[in-house]
């Protein structure tokens, strides 16, 4: 899937923003093609946007990635999901009952088959999504002390953002298709 088709059913202003968004920190940050591929993936997995899931999967396909490597991305989303979830939970209720080891299996993190860096970045990117603080300044002090930079990180942030937006646009259009269709 070529990018103009991805965006070809956008009209309205708020539509075109984030396309034009998108492309930006998609193709012109300072994000390789491959790590923009998983970001969006990983992202798009999270909040469950199959033209995302779809555009990024053909992507990593065409830049060379393996299965594996596709598949970790989607497997990201899922276990950030269950941590950003359980994280949330405890800094919303601060108890010291609860401050103790998650006791949760998360081998995927362990060796990740992208690399650390990698997985770090799709780590930080879908716990903006989920909007957990923890994970979100574990995962960016993580990211620094591997040698990314604060750019590299905002850039990636703005990317995870663009998704959210594009997610709700993307199901918006898809209501309103299916109202037409009725």
């Amino acid at each position: 899937m070529e990018i103009d088709q991805l965006f070809e059913k956008f009209e309205s202003t708020t539509q075109l923003d984030l396309k034009l968004n998108f492309k930006k920190f998609f193709f012109d940050s300072g994000l390789s093609a491959k790590d923009a591929g998983l970001i969006t993936l990983a992202c798009a997995e999270s909040v469950n946007c199959s033209p995302l899931i779809q555009f990024a999967t053909e992507h990593l396909r065409s830049a060379g990635s393996t299965n594996d490597e596709i598949q970790e991305a989607r497997d990201a989303a899922a276990i950030m999901g269950v941590m950003n979830m359980y994280y949330r939970f405890r800094h919303y209720v601060e108890k010291e009952a609860y401050q103790k080891p998650a006791g949760l299996r998360m081998n995927v993190m362990a060796r990740p088959v992208n690399g650390k860096l990698n997985f770090e970045s799709m780590a930080l990117a879908i716990s903006i999504l989920n909007g957990c603080q923890n994970c979100i300044q574990s995962h960016e002090k993580s990211l620094l002390e591997s040698g990314m930079t604060e750019e590299r990180i905002h850039d990636l942030a703005r990317l995870a953002s663009v998704i959210k937006g594009l997610e709700v646009s993307f199901r918006q259009l898809e209501k309103s298709t299916r109202a037409a269709a009725a």
